[in-house]
């Protein structure tokens, strides 16, 4: 519109000398004028080389670094290093480091590195990290964060100590000191502390590290704590006896529903139920058994069922998940189905031996009690639960089907019981039932991907379910979701947690589930150690890429220099100026 204003006036000039010049003046300055205006670029192909290099300093740099770099560009994703080091130019993501002009060829990182996240943001861009040393503090911790009722929280983890004096790693509960471990001065070590929390819901335990009245290290420890369902308990047993007697009463008085069939006589039973509806045990079928999470029983009676019943429970255990319990009789080794996994070693010269037992989950030995000298016979696919102080296995367990067989040759554990020892008896035998409990799918599975969720950090959490199109929302806000590549039934969503605490997470008309995001000061040794490995990583990756290509070529936009439109500009007002002067 401009060029035809500008034509149409120069038209209507009275004097019409020079007029093709003029005009062709006029389009020249206004095209000029544009192209200054206009951001003008063009493709090109430039080499990437060592004069190319710019630095990143992040958390835990060291300005000496700096030092030899002749006008070097140095950036940096942190506030709080631009505020210490003013030349550094602060950017808002890692990718812009990608759009840098003019283009970056290699990139000198220094201090702890950047995050996963951050790194896949340099489109593979050649690094060469110069990291700090591994930071003080927390550098690694795992932790049970789902436990059931009983279940001990156990935190492991490692410490880097690098003062000269111990540090003293404290969990805390509920105002109370659970339990501690020391880290000698100017060293690495590994802690493990544990407890049993005795509550259930939610609630969030302390990590401290300190060392006399400084306090080094101070992280949440989010705990769930599951009630356990009440399970439902099946007992054969061939007669009335003491050992299945105590067992019944530590059942129904630890909430379990029970069911007992003992044998009177060929085909005669005595029926207890407690806990649980009252129906006939007298013959055991599919639609019977399958109303018990566990059968327990000795390997006697259950090879003395009859075919239809054997059937119906072998069906139940090996198709349906139903699991099941089995004292040893007297034989060795046989093939039936229940012992085949379990072949039991019997020392026919020794007597009876009284041994303390080692269970598994418990740190200290147990009470003594009084055994038989058989022992069950190591097994692949078997995991030893209780030995004795010879590591000789008294109790085992493995897959059976879908379900689970636990096998042992303990059968006076009453005596424990007689003594006034409940703790042992309890421990025991949680063990052996939760090892055998029929398992129940549940419906969808959730998983944080992110190691350390925290307020406004990018968290991935990924669900596994069934359903063909989840719908999810965190914190009452719908969330979109993305299917996993090859992984149907697996999907992946992204968040950035607006508070810090527990984050509530529901698929549909599913339970809510929680999941913990950490204040952004929390856990910081940890996360500069992740990143240290993370950038390491990425760092060799691509500088071997880097060693094998003699010149490295990169595609970019070019600015087009603004000069030649200025003087384009400049040339075309100075002959409009003078063509008008001189012609009148």
């Amino acid at each position: 519109m401009l060029a035809v204003f500008a034509i149409w006036r120069e038209i209507q000039r009275e004097s019409k000398r020079n007029l093709a010049l003029r005009v062709v003046a006029v389009l020249v300055a206004i095209a000029g004028l544009a192209c200054i205006i206009l951001p003008l670029t063009y493709e090109g192909d430039i080499s990437l080389n060592e004069k190319n290099q710019a630095f990143l300093l992040t958390e835990g740099y060291s300005a000496d670094s700096l030092n030899t770099a002749a006008n070097p560009r140095i950036y940096t994703l942190s506030k709080t290093i631009k505020k210490d080091y003013p030349k550094a130019i602060l950017l808002s993501s890692a990718e812009e480091l990608t759009q840098a002009k003019p283009a970056i060829g290699s990139l000198q990182v220094l201090g702890y590195g950047l995050n996963e996240d951050e790194l896949a943001q340099l489109h593979n861009l050649p690094v060469k990290f110069h990291p700090a040393k591994v930071p003080a503090g927390i550098n690694s911790i795992s932790w049970n964060a789902q436990l059931k009722t009983g279940e001990k929280l156990i935190v492991q983890g490692s410490f880097t100590n690098a003062s000269s004096k111990a540090v003293k790693v404290s969990l805390k509960g509920l105002g109370t000191t659970l339990d501690s471990a020391f880290i000698q001065a100017n060293t690495t070590s590994v802690f493990d502390l544990n407890a049993t929390p005795r509550h259930t819901g939610r609630a969030v335990y302390r990590l401290i590290g300190t060392s006399y009245a400084d306090t080094l290290a101070n992280e949440s420890i989010p705990v769930t704590v599951d009630g356990i369902k009440p399970l439902k308990v099946l007992m054969l047993a061939g007669a009335p006896n003491f050992e299945d007697k105590f067992l019944k009463n530590w059942l129904t008085a630890n909430g379990y529903g029970v069911a007992v069939r003992s044998a009177i006589s060929k085909d005669k039973f005595s029926q207890e139920f407690v806990n649980v509806d009252q129906q006939s045990l007298a013959r055991l079928t599919t639609g019977l058994v399958d109303k018990f999470d566990i059968v327990l029983s000795d390997l006697d009676v259950l090879k003395t069922l009859n075919a239809s019943e054997s059937a119906a429970l072998k069906q139940e255990v090996l198709q349906k998940g139903v699991g099941i319990i089995v004292r040893a009789d007297s034989t060795a080794h046989s093939n039936f189905w229940l012992q085949q996994n379990f072949p039991v070693n019997k020392v026919s010269t020794a007597g009876q031996v009284v041994s303390s037992l080692k269970i598994q989950g418990q740190d200290a030995a147990s009470a003594k009690l009084l055994l038989d000298p058989a022992y069950i016979t190591p097994q692949n696919y078997t995991q030893p639960l209780v030995t004795d102080q010879q590591n000789r296995i008294l109790a085992s367990s493995s897959l059976a089907g879908s379900g689970k067989e636990v096998f042992t040759v303990l059968n006076a554990t009453r005596d424990w019981m007689l003594s006034g020892d409940e703790t042992d008896y309890t421990a025991l035998w949680s063990l052996l039932i939760t090892k055998a409990a029929k398992h129940t799918p549940a419906p969808e599975q959730w998983a944080i991907v992110s190691n350390v969720p925290s307020v406004n950090t990018h968290t991935k959490l990924q669900l596994e379910t069934s359903a063909s199109q989840p719908v999810i929302k965190i914190n009452q806000s719908p969330v979109s979701l993305a299917r996993q590549a090859g992984l149907p039934f697996a999907w992946q969503a992204g968040y950035w947690p607006q508070h810090a605490g527990w984050q509530q997470v529901q698929q549909g008309t599913g339970a809510a589930q929680w999941w913990f995001a950490y204040p952004q000061n929390e856990w910081m040794a940890l996360k500069y150690s992740q990143a240290l490995r993370d950038t390491r990583k990425y760092a060799s990756v691509f500088d071997n890429q880097q060693s094998v290509t003699k010149q490295i070529h990169q595609k970019v936009q070019i600015p087009v220099s603004k000069i030649y439109f200025y003087v384009l500009l400049l040339a075309a007002c100075t002959y409009l100026w003078a063509e008008a002067k001189f012609a009148s």
